[in-house]
Parts: structure tokens; sequence; C-alpha cells
């Protein structure tokens, strides 16, 4: 039985190492990789012959969204307690209490939760053209959460977060039967009896794909906040758009994807977390 495992899914990921990496420095047991076989750039063998990864073949899960994960979910749902589904450039991290994993964040803050609701933080690669060495380390400007942020194209991936911003949320497996993007659901139970709280104060929410207004003082005091490096160069924009299958990462979208890629502030905590627990990456 593990504690907390993670499911997310693999289209040209060059970061997917540092991403195993890190989910496993805070406590995750097993990671789950669904693999697009559409990829062109292949999983590296160091993590194919991990024990503690488990890849499984998924043929263009971009055009099927979630039926790949729950068929997965259905399958490791009794062999875990918590489960958290993030695309590898999603990473829940501690923010309060920064010297805790999130492993201890479940087992002790959240530990009478069934579903923790998990804000994103946007970052930004403020203009960087090609991948960088690590995106923990190099990438360490983002949004600033306090400001409104239109984009004058009518493309939904760049709307404005000032008032909702998504969230991803771990799921308590025994209480949940299927996964959606950003959040799980079970049709057959009466939802009052579900504790849902969100990851900022602890306090209870909906189960809804986003929370409210988030602040950059509910940034700086939240448990646990998922930092979202959705444009970490223009060389990932393109990659992003010329091999993805959504209607909304086409080639069209690729300038508007960098417009609305807002370097605002410099946050540096993943990036002093990264180097404590990995040193330097250059």
């Amino acid at each position: 039985m593990y504690f907390l495992s993670v499911i997310t899914r693999y289209l040209n990921e060059p970061f997917l190492e540092e991403f195993v990496n890190y989910y496993f420095s805070e406590g995750v047991d097993h990671i789950y990789v669904l693999y697009d076989t559409d990829s062109t750039i292949p999983i590296s063998q160091k993590i194919v012959d991990n024990p503690n990864v488990t890849i499984v073949n998924s043929y263009s899960f971009k055009q099927r969204q979630t039926l790949d994960v729950n068929r997965l979910y259905s399958n490791i749902r009794e062999k875990n307690e918590w489960i958290l589904f993030v695309d590898c450039d999603e990473f829940v991290s501690t923010r309060k209490r920064g010297e805790y994993t999130i492993r201890y964040e479940l087992e002790t803050t959240f530990r009478k939760a069934d579903c923790v609701k998990v804000p994103w933080v946007m970052m930004s690669c403020n203009k960087r053209s090609v991948d960088p060495p690590s995106i923990l380390q190099h990438i360490t400007y983002r949004w600033n959460h306090d400001l409104r942020h239109p984009h004058p194209a009518n493309w939904a991936k760049g709307r404005c977060r000032f008032e909702q911003i998504e969230v991803k949320c771990f799921t308590r497996c025994s209480k949940f039967s299927q996964l959606n993007l950003h959040h799980p659901c079970n049709k057959n139970i009466n939802m009052n009896r579900i504790n849902c709280v969100d990851s900022i104060n602890n306090t209870p929410a909906t189960i809804s794909p986003f929370y409210s207004k988030l602040r950059e003082n509910d940034i700086k005091d939240a448990f646990m906040i998922c930092y979202h490096y959705r444009v970490f160069s223009k060389q990932s924009v393109e990659r992003k758009c010329l091999n993805n299958k959504l209607e909304n990462y086409q080639p069209q979208f690729m300038q508007h994807l960098l417009d609305s890629d807002h370097a605002d502030i410099v946050d540096e905590s993943m990036k002093r977390k990264s180097i404590l627990w990995f040193g330097h990456i250059d």
C-alpha cells in the first residue's frame, strides 16, 4: 500500500527526470507516467529502470484527455491512500513551512481531508529563448497575482486569472472513483460527506476546478501551492503548439502563449529548495 502516488502524462517533456526527482524528494512513493506514443523525445533509461516509476503507454491521450487516466486510476486506486494527478510542468510545494514535505503536510495538517485543492501559481520564462538546464532553478519569474492580466485575444488559455485560477487536487482514493483534469469526482457519493479543503488555509472548499481570488498574501502564507511552469522558453512554446492535439495549443496560438507569459516578480523559493536537495544545475 502506497501512502502517496503521482499520475502524470508525458508528451515530449524534457524535464521528466527533474519532475520525478522532485516529487520523490517530497515524499511521493510511486510515480505513474502515461506515455503518449506520439512523443518524439524518449524517456531516459534511468527513469525507465526506476522501480518506483511505472510507465504506461497511452495512445494519443491529448485527444482523449482523462480516459487513460481513469483506466489507470481504477487499477491502482486500492493500492494508494492518496493520488495527485498533475502534468509534468506542475510542481506542488509547501510554502508556509517550506522545510516540510508535501507528504508531511498530508500526514498532519490535512490528515482529516478527503480532497485538498491546491491553486496554481503561474511561472514565467521572462522571454528566454531556449530550454534552461533546470526549470526549478532557472525559471524564477512569475505573475503577480495581485494584478489583472487581460489578454486581447479571444483565447481561453491566455485569460486573466485575477478572479479565479485553476487548481490541482490531492485525492483520497477511498472516497473518489474518478479523476477529472483538475479535481476528483464520484457520481455515487453524497458530497456532503466529503471533507474538501483548500491548501491555502486548510478551510472548507467546494469541489471545483478553481480557487477564487488568489492573492500574494495567500501565496506567502499557504500551506501548499502548485507552481505551474506553462512557459519555460520560446523553444518550449514551439514544441507545445506544434506537437499538441488540443484545440487551444495550435501553431496559430504560439504568440498568444508568449504574450500571456507575465514576468512580474521574482520568486526563488523553488530554486532554493532545488539547490538544497540537488545542488546547482548549470
